[in-house]
């Protein structure tokens, strides 16, 4: 075993000396001392560490942490996962246990889980809550894990019920010898019961170091992959500094929570949904023809009951469309994002009969989606929520501006797109920044959207001169000269757009077809994201730039010359997909799933589902 060992170090050492002449990453110190370069063998951390300075406590005392520490630091080194120490990027486990001097972060001396580790158990075992995904946590391999160390301490503890990591070199070194030293510092050992086995007490101190230090490592992992769902944005380095620091893990957590978007509201509104869909005999409703105010039987009952499942409704089962009842369709189809005129009509309907567990299912896709947009870093951005066919403009982290959207249609063949299938006109979500704001701009027709011009056209020769189109030199791949369309009040484009890289050809604009912000349901481009009041929009982002030109818009707009004005500072925009958001006094909003990326209420509405009551 132990020649195995050596050459397991021996491999790890070959791997990290590669990889330190490439690169040589430091971390602030812990306390006293120099946190040694990553690659530094736990040898080499404990030679800078005893280089520090002059030590307080006596010279026996020293030796002894040094034993503990050498004893820590090689279980550890030969335990942590051999990619987590090979790569040319420091891994934060690595980090961690390097800034550590390679010491245990979860274990005490009794071979125990010290207050972090409980701390952070108590998140490992709720992540349903914040609906993250357990399956990179293994939570089976933790509990195997802490078992293992539990029947490790249990038999230490049977032979030698004062066991203490400190004591472990003193028993390991007198096992090794062949006449043990009866000095002072083995006293205590020494005076055991004549029928202990040195020796297996010398084990069973082996077995929890290694027992132990599997443990550390898992904890440690899970530490941070919790960190990365929480808020993948949040650096590394702090992670390491409350690991090795006094700041509690609960507080680290509620901080690493997204502070907007209504996330806590969501978090509550998570868990009264998996408790409707936990408790079962959710209420289906079903009427073949519009139903409107004034109506009454059986059906209307079963209404009533079903709206007060979700708090809706909470008057008398009547059987009668009133007026509370009403009220508390109206409620419903608000919070659906359905036009709030009390019409049980064939929307309606299929929200109705959207089973509670796929609502939640919908909450939770929310809640990854906000932790993981990349708003996160900002305090100034755009942030455009396809689902909701809505764009915010946030200053200082809080709204300032909101403005309708239409995005991409749902419909159409599907692509491949960042290797997923997705539908070709679907806008996807994307980070980028708005650079440039020009006036009066020009339309380069694709050659996708140029063949569904051809039959428009088609029974039209004169179509793209009336609608000011151009034609140019260059061709399309399958022969067609290309075409841009001028600006002015017909431009596809509207009268301004909104620059910002990114690889699908995507834009920000304004529209001439201005009739579209009055619906409902607003997917109904080919993948750009048209705006209302962009103009208005295009003023406030000029006003905030203390840019010259925003005096000049009037005068800009008066004629069809394209202008480019660029900002002096970039606007963060984030297109995200977030199905189920927070309105502003708490309320909670189910915009829906256009794309389909959590359910499909359309699908739902083609079926006749069960009546059942609760």
């Amino acid at each position: 075993m132990s020649s195995i060992r050596a050459l397991s170090g021996i491999r790890r050492l070959s791997i990290l000396t590669a990889i330190a002449a490439l690169l040589v990453t430091a971390l602030p110190g812990i306390g006293a001392g120099q946190t040694p370069g990553f690659g530094d063998s736990p040898q080499a951390a404990r030679n800078s560490a005893n280089s520090a300075g002059p030590s307080k406590v006596s010279t026996q005392n020293q030796s002894s942490n040094i034993a503990l520490q050498t004893l820590w630091s090689d279980y550890i080194w030969h335990s942590i996962p051999v990619r987590a120490l090979g790569s040319l990027t420091p891994s934060p486990l690595s980090r961690a246990y390097q800034a550590n001097n390679w010491q245990p972060v979860f274990i005490n001396s009794r071979f125990g889980l010290n207050s972090k580790a409980k701390s952070l158990l108590v998140s490992l075992r709720t992540l349903d809550k914040d609906a993250i995904d357990p399956d990179p946590f293994e939570l089976h391999r933790l509990s195997e894990v802490l078992e293992n160390l539990k029947r490790c301490r249990s038999a230490l503890c049977a032979v030698y019920p004062q066991y203490d990591a400190a004591t472990a070199q003193s028993f390991l070194d007198l096992q090794r010898s062949t006449a043990p030293a009866a000095d002072a510092s083995h006293s205590n050992e020494a005076s055991m019961s004549g029928t202990t086995n040195l020796e297996v007490v010398a084990k069973d101190y082996r077995r929890c170091f290694q027992a132990a230090s599997e443990a550390d490592i898992r904890l440690t992992t899970d530490f941070f992959l919790f960190t990365k769902d929480m808020d993948p944005f949040s650096p590394v380095a702090d992670g390491v500094k409350v690991l090795l620091g006094n700041e509690p893990i609960s507080k680290y957590f509620a901080q690493l929570q997204p502070k907007g978007f209504g996330y806590q509201v969501l978090l509550s509104a998570y868990k009264k949904y998996q408790e409707l869909a936990t408790r079962g005999g959710q209420i289906f409703v079903y009427f073949p023809s519009p139903v409107h105010p004034g109506a009454s039987g059986k059906d209307i009952r079963l209404l009533q009951e079903r709206l007060g499942q979700e708090g809706f409704y909470s008057g008398r089962i009547t059987g009668v469309y009133n007026r509370a009842t009403q009220r508390a369709v109206r409620r419903f189809q608000t919070a659906n994002m359905l036009t709030p005129d009390a019409v049980i009509g064939r929307w309606t309907q299929a929200r109705l009969n959207l089973p509670f567990d796929q609502k939640a299912a919908m909450i939770a896709f929310s809640l990854r989606a906000i932790r993981n947009s990349p708003s996160r870093r900002y305090k100034r951005f755009i942030l455009v929520n396809i689902p909701q066919f809505m764009l915010g403009y946030y200053k200082n982290g809080k709204l300032a501006k909101a403005e309708k959207v239409i995005v991409g249609m749902a419909r159409g063949k599907k692509v491949f797109r960042q290797g997923r299938l997705v539908g070709e006109n679907q806008t996807p979500t994307m980070v980028s920044q708005i650079y440039q704001i020009i006036f009066n701009p020009r339309w380069y027709v694709d050659g996708r959207i140029r063949r569904e011009l051809n039959a428009v056209a088609k029974s039209n020769p004169d179509w793209f001169q009336e609608h000011g189109y151009v034609k140019m030199e260059s061709k399309y791949r399958f022969g067609e000269h290309r075409i841009f369309q001028k600006s002015g009040p017909k431009n596809a484009l509207g009268r301004v757009k909104f620059d910002f890289p990114n690889p699908y050809v995507v834009y920000l604009h304004d529209t001439n077809q201005r009739y579209l912000f009055a619906r409902s349901r607003r997917d109904f481009s080919h993948g750009c994201i048209r705006v209302d009041n962009a103009l208005t929009l295009a003023r406030i982002l000029l006003q905030d730039d203390r840019n010259p030109y925003v005096n000049q818009i009037h005068t800009i707009l008066e004629g069809t010359r394209t202008t480019f004005i660029k900002l002096s500072k970039p606007v963060p925009i984030c297109v995200d997909y977030i199905p189920v958001v927070v309105r502003d006094k708490g309320q909670i909003l189910f915009a829906g799933d256009p794309y389909g990326l959590v359910s499909e209420p359309s699908q739902i509405a083609q079926k006749r589902p069960i009546r059942k009551r609760s």
